[in-house]
């Protein structure tokens, strides 16, 4: 059996096409060129986010964590391993603890409701500062679920300055005569004595020397209220977000 050997055509087109490779890959970017172009490549992202990068520093600057978090965030997306992405990075982590601690007080002021209410006949309005009981997840199913409470603190122009719980749902008694065991954030309990009323839809309970109660409530993160007696469940709210001048001027 004999082999055909390549013709003469063949043989000088394929010299024809290593040549041209040879020449093609000689043609190519030199190292200087390329990292010219790396260069230029690394400028053209540094000018792309430097917008992004004036707003994190204003950000920063106001003390908005939030923000220049988010505004870092897609600085080192855009602009890796740039000086800008730097710039952000040294305090990504000082800005993450920042902006969840100011997240949790945005979130513990949002549990407050502040309210003025005119009254017929009188020239100073009525404030008020109210806020519910905490509910853990999946009470609501639970046998043993507490009740839902309203925590109101009131400034009226015909009553003065009353502190009372509204009963919305289930039952809470706090004994005869009334009275309450308060907790501020752990501390003993502290004895408040109470009058049981209503609202006239709903029962209230007041809990007297409110001026004590209010005192203790500006510098508290967790109040527990329980019956003088101790029975029962505690009722749990999160007053950390109390604002005193909201509730001065009802906005």
């Amino acid at each position: 059996m004999s082999l055909a050997l390549p013709q003469p055509e063949a043989l000088a087109r394929a010299s024809l096409l290593a040549v041209a490779l040879l020449l093609l890959s000689a043609c190519g970017p030199s190292p200087e060129e390329q990292r010219a172009a790396a260069e230029a490549a690394a400028q053209a992202r540094e000018a792309k986010v430097a917008p992004t990068l004036a707003l994190y520093r204003e950000a920063k600057a106001k003390g908005d964590a939030a923000l220049a978090l988010a505004s870092a965030t897609v600085v080192m997306t855009d602009a890796p391993g740039g000086a800008a992405a730097a710039e952000v990075e040294a305090n990504l982590e000082s800005l993450r603890e920042e902006a969840a601690a100011q997240a949790e007080t945005k979130r513990l002021q949002g549990l407050w409701a502040y309210l003025s209410t005119l009254i017929d006949g009188e020239v100073t309005a009525q404030r008020s500062a109210s806020m519910r009981n905490l509910k853990p997840e999946g009470s609501e199913e639970a046998v043993m679920a507490p009740p839902t409470v309203q925590l109101v603190l009131r400034n009226d122009p015909r009553w003065g300055q009353s502190t009372y719980l509204v009963i919305e749902d289930g039952v809470f008694d706090c004994g005869s005569p009334c009275a309450f065991q308060l907790r501020f954030d752990g501390g003993d309990p502290q004895r408040f004595a109470g009058e049981a009323s209503s609202t006239g839809t709903h029962p209230a309970l007041f809990i007297n020397d409110d001026k004590r109660f209010i005192a203790a409530l500006k510098d508290t993160k967790r109040l527990e209220v329980l019956p003088a007696n101790g029975k029962g469940q505690a009722l749990v709210f999160e007053v950390g977000g109390y604002d005193p001048e909201r509730y001065r001027t009802g906005r």
